[in-house]
């Protein structure tokens, strides 16, 4: 699935491991470059999941556009920054 890159809310990094059918979400970037790269790093470096600590393998890394605004507050309403 390729997202748009034109998106005015930002972007969704999610994975999904193998055999599942549900998408997580990783990571919430502000443009589709920055998405692209985390996608890459980690795709090099395996990094733990957030809520378990375990190290994420065999998964697939996507790129999903956040939709609207109900949706973008949602995913920065716990931003600490």
């Amino acid at each position: 699935m390729e997202a748009e890159k034109d998106n005015k809310y930002g972007y969704k990094v999610c994975y999904k491991q193998q055999g599942k059918n549900r998408w997580k979400l990783y990571l919430v970037c502000n443009t589709y470059d920055l998405a692209q790269w985390q996608i890459r790093w980690c795709e090099n470096h395996s990094p733990p999941d957030r809520k378990t600590n375990k190290i994420l393998e065999h998964v697939t890394w996507e790129i999903f556009p956040i939709r609207n605004y109900l949706e973008y507050k949602k995913l920065w309403r716990g931003c600490p920054f």
